[in-house]
Formats: C-alpha cells, structure tokens, sequence
C-alpha cells in the first residue's frame, strides 16, 4: 500500500503543477479581461460625453497597465487643446507618478509643466521647467517655456540667469528672447545703461532691438557715431526696418554721398519704399523735380505703391500753382486712404498694427513685427 502511494507521488505533483499553472492562467485571463471592461466602460464614458467618469475609469489602469502610455499622452493633449486643463492636468499628473525611464518620465514632465502653464499655474510650471533646462532632449523646449512663463509674469530679470543654457542651444529665438527681455529688465529697473545695451549689441547680433536701443541712446547723448554705426548694421543685415531706421540715421549728418549710395542700395536693391520716397526727395533738391519725376515713374512701373504715388504728387504739385490745386484732392483722398493702412505687420502670425511691437501681441514671438511691405509697404 505504501509502495502504492509512492507511486502516486509524482503523479499528485504533476497534478498540482497542472492545476495550479491553470490557476494562474485564469488569474491572467481574469485581470486582462478586466482591463478590457474598464478600457470599454472608459471609452463608452467618452462616447456618451461623460468625460470625468471616463477619465477615472481610465485612470485605473494606469495601475495595472503602463504599457499604454502614448494613448494617455495623446488624450492629455486633447484635453489641453480643447482647453480641458483640469482634464489633461489629471492625467499626466497620474502619468508622472509612474516609475518609467527616464525618457519617457521627462517627457511627461514637460507635458506636465505646459498643463499648468496653459491653466495659469506659473510656479508649478516654472519649477517642473527648471529642472529640464539640462535635459539634451528638452532643454531648449523647456528654456522657451520657461521665457513664456517670464513674459506672462513681466519676470524680466529672471532671463538672465540661463544665458549660459541660451548659449548652449542653436536656437536663434532664444538669442532674440534673451537680448529683449534684458532691455525689458533695465526699463522696468529705469536703469537704462548705455553701456550694458552696447554689450547686449554685441553679445547677441541676431536680435535688432540692442542695436535699435543703443542708436536711440547715443543719439541723446549726441554720440553720432556710435548711433550712425549701429544704425548702419540693421540697414545692412535687416533691410526692411528701413522705414524706422532712415529717419534716425538722418539725424547722424551722414555725408550727401554716403546718404546718397544709402538710399540707393536699399532702393533698388531691396525695393524698400521708405528708402525710394527719401531718394526721390534728395534727386529733387539736389538734382531736379524732373529727375525725381521720372525716378519715381519708373518706380511706380516697376513696383506700384500707393506712398510712391504721394510722393510723386507732391513733386508735382511744387512744380507749379494750377498743378497743386488740382492735385490736393487727390492727395487728401491718397493720405486718408494711407492713415487707415497698416504699417506693421508680424512674419510669424500675419497680425497687423500701425503701431510697433517688439513682442507680437497675437504670437507671443519676439521681433517678429516688421514694417510692412508690399504695394502699400514701407
């Protein structure tokens, strides 16, 4: 009897090995079909618009399922778009309390930190933020987050402390940011440094305003020089700022020739209107109203602008008496029609002022408002 049950032994073992690998299979089968419940109920939430149940239906599976994250990053962004903060807020919030490698966690993190900022929760973005500045991945992203946040709070002065991680990156917009939000710094202090504009001129040469501010500066102190110098490279490297650029750079007492070649290079070079009504009128007092006629006649072939048009009335008009009478209707219906046009105009977001802005209202980018161009342009 007993040599029986020893025989038995090994079949009760393979018994309870079987029984018991079934048991386990049917806990596995069990768990998936209970994610698949909750992945149905989650979606059938969704489907009818009860979307906070749907939410938390989805939200426990986090637990047990983190194998989908994409899927819940995608629908965080969803709600963030559709403006649903709290929503996106939620999730992600659960995301970043997962243990995921670190790609993927920083990810999150980013994620996370635009959610607070779209909802208004500057300090909570900033801080997620500041720890991404170093990421290889992110640090640029979070750099550009982290100035939006200064620009929504005023924090000028904040900036300053990553001109190292803005000089690390290849971001040109960056630079911009960084050179702008100095000057803002120094005005919202009212310590307005000459000295300080002409290091952040030469520290950052893709950004105008520094060398726009620096020639403003010089200017009152009566340092012609240095204005004439700054002025100079915003008419060599940005052509189109022309229309704010020429009216100061004739308070440099540039030489007639010098004024002349000027004018002409940006005229006919860059066909900057500004540019072509200013050498019409120096063709005009140094040479002849014919002369500045026919210029401007084929200008106006070439290019038809309705301030080229102006202009040429207004030669006209000082030619002779009859001319000028006949002509001023003209003209008073020509200066209504320029008052009501645009003169600034953003490259970024196409939105349209006749006031200047070095931050775009509309896009939130920095020196992305230019003077216009075009057939009414400047």
């Amino acid at each position: 009897m007993l040599e029986l049950l020893f025989l038995l032994l090994p079949v009760a073992a393979a018994y309870g090995w079987f029984m018991g690998r079934n048991s386990v299979k049917h806990k596995e089968l069990k768990g998936r079909a209970s994610i698949t419940r909750n992945l149905s109920s989650g979606l059938n939430f969704l489907l009818t618009d009860q979307e906070d149940k749907a939410i938390e239906q989805l939200l426990e599976l986090l637990d047990i399922e983190a194998a989908t994250i994409e899927t819940y990053l995608a629908l965080a962004n969803l709600f963030r778009r559709k403006g649903d903060w709290d929503k996106a807020i939620r999730i992600h919030e659960k995301l970043h309390q997962l243990k995921l490698p670190k790609p993927q966690a920083q990810q999150i993190q980013f994620e996370l930190a635009k959610d607070y900022f779209s909802a208004g929760l500057y300090d909570r973005a900033e801080k997620l933020l500041v720890t991404l500045v170093k990421s290889p991945s992110l640090g640029e992203a979070a750099l550009k987050q982290l100035f939006s946040i200064f620009i929504a709070t005023h924090e000028w002065s904040k900036a300053k402390q990553y001109n190292t991680a803005v000089d690390a990156t290849n971001s040109r917009s960056l630079r911009i940011a960084q050179a702008n939000m100095q000057i803002e710094a120094q005005k919202q202090s009212s310590d307005t440094n000459i000295t300080l504009i002409a290091e952040l001129a030469e520290r950052y040469p893709v950004a105008i305003r520094p060398k726009y501010e620096l020639a403003q500066q010089a200017l009152q102190v009566n340092e012609k020089a240095l204005a004439k110098s700054a002025l100079l490279y915003i008419a060599e490297h940005k052509p189109q700022w022309a229309a704010d650029i020429l009216p100061l750079l004739q308070q440099c007492n540039l030489a007639g020739e010098e004024w002349y070649q000027l004018l002409s290079h940006l005229a006919n070079k860059h066909n900057n209107i500004t540019a072509t009504v200013l050498l019409a009128a120096w063709l005009s007092e140094h040479g002849s109203a014919t002369a500045a006629e026919q210029f401007l006649l084929d200008k106006l072939t070439q290019q038809p602008s309705i301030r080229l048009f102006q202009q040429l009335l207004q030669i006209r008009q000082q030619q002779s008496a009859p001319a000028a009478e006949v002509l001023s209707s003209v003209k008073e219906l020509v200066n209504a029609y320029l008052d009501k046009k645009s003169l600034y105009g953003c490259r970024n977001c196409g939105f349209k002022t006749r006031k200047h802005y070095w931050l775009c209202p509309s896009c939130q980018q920095w020196e992305t408002v230019e003077p216009v161009g075009g057939i009414d342009g400047r």
